[in-house]
């Protein structure tokens, strides 16, 4: 608009200030002669104020949105990483043969080991510590200060709980985990779930390299390990083809308390065959059985024969003179232990399908406790602590994959003929046609547990001696090892007094110095103190000569023959070596062997009444030895 200065009056130096001047006041309203009389109408320092706040909020904003830009950008980025690790592990998966991912197995199907640490999440919290694992997690009406919402989460895990809150239900329950996880190493709940190893299907021979025996700390386990690496130490000289321990039996000699400084070896056995049929002879000069069981003994016999002559001479030994009778007697502080890593085969390992009646009269046939113990074998009853309620876990006793009927269990079984090895590894009832004329370990054991485990031969010298002790490691059940060694017997007419049988103890050894079970051999090893290990060849019954075993591999693919020869622990030359000490400690002696077998002693007295027993109660009868000895 154009103001005219005439009609308002503008006065002025120059007419562009009084044209303004003008132009002011007739916008103010005012006459031109007053305008020094004008106010000022904006206050400056409050629109610095207002301006300077208007700025600070802004530069708050854009704060914000900058930080909120980066942690976006942080995001995208981890999510690509993620992406791009994702495509090339499927890639290398695609990449990767199928068939050798299947059949891979490095460790032998026992579990991987852990590489670098393990989560302790949600999974491996039901995993060690479930299934009694809950969670509810529930939305807060409260929220932030930045308005987020937030979340409760309550956990429980055996009755312990856990809260915690978090602005996401993920994040809620990860923390009430982590609270779980770092209370429970401290203080671990009643139950505490153990990752199972896996188990292979088929039973590998070879053992792995990693594998480390436990630390042995019961008293059973210590000596289990001391037999073992007496063993190795012994064999060391020994080719591996010719000393694979599938099956050994060790006899210790304690002297006092049951400590391992006590203890001492004094002869083992190893081997789980017989002879061959057509390879028994009546001279003595072969060993039957080859099993470990009866090696054992038999080179406990050859140790007592020492230690008789030592007693009888006058020097120190574990027997002692008696005042009558002219026999030896072992010393009241010595007593014998068996430790065996595998059960003895036969009735030891006979496991009912149900609770098994006795097929004899016993004084515990009525006894309720005995038929909650038999009843145990077949259903065990979960056990229970003051800690904690009752749970399942795994039998005290060994189940086999194949029981027996109720009414074989008791019964005398025989070894089944096999061409190749001479016997295979199973007992039966007796068969025309497929069984061995040897009976199973077990029943051995049981004769040796009543008559003395020093045998007839020695009797003329030496009072009963018994085995007080069976650790045994694998198959393991206690009521069936009960019955086998000591309940059968019960019935038979006994003799009570001095020299009366004891009743042996049975305990569990898990001590083990290999994962899985040695391969089956046709070789045995035997040793009794003071002598050299002898390895016997099962299906001669004859022992290697040890100047031949550097050519062991030649002498394996051709014939054995020019290499065996009697051993020293044969029935032959036992007998020959009791004649010895007979003569030099001028004591009666019977002329030959099948004298001295069938003398009507105790032990022959002792051995009639139990196999008649056994033939009554209708446990079997014991076979008859085709070969007659004529020595």
């Amino acid at each position: 608009a154009v103001v005219s200065t005439q009609s308002t009056g503008g006065e002025g130096t120059s007419g562009q200030i009084a044209r303004t001047i003008a132009a002011h006041k007739a916008l103010m309203g005012m006459n031109a002669a007053d305008h020094g009389m004008m106010k000022q109408v904006v206050d400056y320092e409050e629109q610095k104020k207002l301006v300077m706040d208007r700025i600070s909020i802004w530069q708050d904003v854009q704060a914000k949105k900058e930080t909120k830009k980066l942690e976006h950008e942080k995001l995208m980025k981890e999510k690509a990483e993620r992406k791009l690790k994702a495509e090339e592990n499927k890639a290398a998966k695609e990449n990767e043969p199928n068939l050798a991912n299947k059949k891979k197995k490095k460790n032998n199907g026992a579990p991987s080991a852990v590489e670098g640490t393990v989560h302790l999440d949600y999974g491996y919290l039901i995993q060690k510590y479930g299934p009694d694992v809950s969670e509810t997690t529930t939305q807060l009406e409260e929220k932030t200060s930045e308005g987020c919402f937030q979340f409760r989460c309550v956990l429980a895990v055996q009755g312990f709980t856990f809260e915690s809150t978090s602005t996401s239900k993920k994040g809620s329950r990860n923390q009430a985990v982590s609270l779980a996880h770092a209370a429970f190493a401290v203080n671990p709940p009643p139950v505490v779930n153990e990752k199972k190893r896996k188990i292979p299907n088929k039973r590998l021979r070879s053992e792995g390299e990693d594998f480390k025996p436990i630390e042995p700390v019961e008293f059973q386990d210590k000596l289990a390990e001391k037999c073992w690496n007496f063993i190795t130490e012994q064999t060391a000289a020994i080719v591996p083809q010719l000393k694979v321990r599938r099956n050994v039996v060790v006899i210790v000699k304690v002297e006092g308390a049951d400590e391992l400084e006590n203890c001492e070896i004094v002869s083992f056995g190893n081997g789980t065959l017989v002879i061959k049929k057509e390879n028994m002879t009546c001279d003595g000069n072969v060993i039957n059985d080859c099993t470990a069981e009866s090696l054992a003994l038999r080179a406990f016999r050859r140790y007592l024969l020492d230690q008789l002559e030592l007693c009888l001479t006058g020097k120190s030994s574990i027997y002692t003179k008696d005042r009558v009778g002219g026999k030896c007697s072992i010393k009241k502080s010595v007593k014998f232990y068996l430790y065996t890593n595998s059960c003895p085969m036969g009735d030891c390992r006979a496991v009912g399908t149900q609770p098994p009646r006795q097929p004899m009269e016993t004084n515990t046939a009525e006894d309720p406790a005995v038929k909650t113990e038999v009843k145990s074998e077949v259903k065990p009853e979960p056990m229970e602590t003051g800690d904690s309620p009752a749970k399942p876990m795994k039998p005290k006793n060994w189940i086999p994959r194949r029981t027996c009927k109720v009414e074989d269990l008791g019964k005398i079984t025989y070894f089944m003929t096999s061409t190749e090895f001479g016997s295979s590894e199973t007992t039966h009832q007796f068969s025309e046609e497929k069984s061995h004329c040897i009976v199973s370990p077990s029943d051995k054991l049981a004769v040796r547990q009543v008559c003395g485990v020093q045998g007839s031969v020695l009797f003329s010298l030496s009072n009963p001696v018994y085995i007080s002790h069976y650790f045994i490691n694998r198959s393991f059940n206690e009521t069936s090892v009960s019955r086998a060694l000591h309940q059968r017997m019960s019935g038979a007419n006994i003799p009570t007094g001095k020299d009366a049988p004891v009743q042996p103890q049975f305990t569990k050894v898990t001590w083990k110095a290999t994962r899985l079970v040695e391969k089956r051999t046709k070789w045995a090893l035997v040793w009794a103190k003071n002598h050299e290990v002898e390895i016997l060849f099962t299906p001669r019954g004859m022992q290697y000569h040890k100047d031949k075993q550097e050519d062991v591999q030649s002498a394996l693919q051709g014939d054995l023959t020019q290499y065996l020869a009697p051993s020293e622990y044969c029935t032959r030359a036992l007998f020959t070596a009791c004649v010895n000490v007979c003569k030099r400690s001028k004591k009666n002696y019977p002329q030959k062997y099948s004298v001295a077998k069938t003398a009507n002693t105790r032990y022959r007295q002792l051995k009639t009444s139990l196999l008649s027993h056994f033939k009554d109660s209708g446990l079997g009868e014991w076979a008859v030895n085709p070969c007659k000895p004529d020595y």
